[in-house]
């Protein structure tokens, strides 16, 4: 099997236990990615992967009062 193959496009971030306080910390990501938080006690789970052309449409509607 191809390595390419094996690829995924989704990622996550995990912070924690000691979260960085509250303004010192940014991630920046573009609005053609969803992006799901979780809080699990201390820890914080940032989920994301690129959104399909439907969830797009869908936000540039609602950008865009369409």
């Amino acid at each position: 099997m191809d390595d390419d193959e094996n690829l995924d496009d989704r990622g996550a971030l995990i912070v924690g236990p000691e979260m960085p306080r509250r303004g010192r910390f940014a991630l920046l990501v573009s609005d053609s990615f969803w992006i799901d938080i979780t809080e699990i006690g201390d820890t914080v789970r940032l989920d994301f992967r690129p959104r399909t052309i439907r969830e797009r449409v869908e936000l540039w509607r609602r950008k865009w009062g369409l």
